[in-house]
């Protein structure tokens, strides 16, 4: 999604990590630069863990340049919390499963069918082809806003870490 248009970006989710109980959008623009949400696709994807562990890895270099990273699973607060506690993570783990929620009974994926798997980050998960995939928030208005998002052709085409701090660097300057 690089084709000019900003979409508001607003949540206040639970967070599976020891820090806070909900994380938003809000308490994030008013101390970050930047942030980056890393969309998970479920919790049994390989690919997803793997893309975790690499930004968790990467942590320190995205708060040197003052950009957030938090991760979204389209699930409820528990398994977010296994997550955390699992991987070990450096970043919030949110859990964004009212779109399963309300269709709890869709036999259909994310990404075969056209069915959300999340809702307060439906605007970044329109914006690519498969996940895991990265959404880039900026925050220097009160609301943060959609300026990029990117996710493959296939699962394993998500961007690393480095990639996603290019870009971020890039479109902050």
């Amino acid at each position: 999604m690089s084709n000019g248009m900003e979409w508001i970006v607003t949540f206040d989710l639970p967070n599976g990590g020891a820090e806070a109980e909900t994380v938003s959008s809000e308490g994030l623009a008013a101390e970050f630069d930047a942030v980056v949400v890393l969309l998970l696709r479920d919790h049994y994807c390989q690919v997803s863990r793997e893309r975790a562990r690499a930004y968790s890895d990467a942590f320190d270099r995205f708060d040197a340049e003052n950009v957030a990273v938090v991760a979204a699973l389209p699930d409820d607060p528990d398994r977010a919390a296994y997550w955390d506690k699992r991987y070990d993570l450096t970043f919030p783990v949110l859990a964004d499963s009212a779109a399963q929620m309300a269709d709890a009974s869709a036999s259909g994926t994310a990404m075969t069918d056209g069915t959300n798997r999340f809702d307060a980050f439906v605007d970044i998960e329109a914006g690519v082809e498969s996940l895991p995939a990265v959404g880039v928030l900026r925050t220097g208005s009160t609301y943060p806003r959609l300026v990029h998002a990117e996710g493959g052709e296939t699962i394993q085409d998500c961007p690393d870490p480095e990639e996603t701090l290019d870009t971020v660097t890039d479109l902050l300057e």
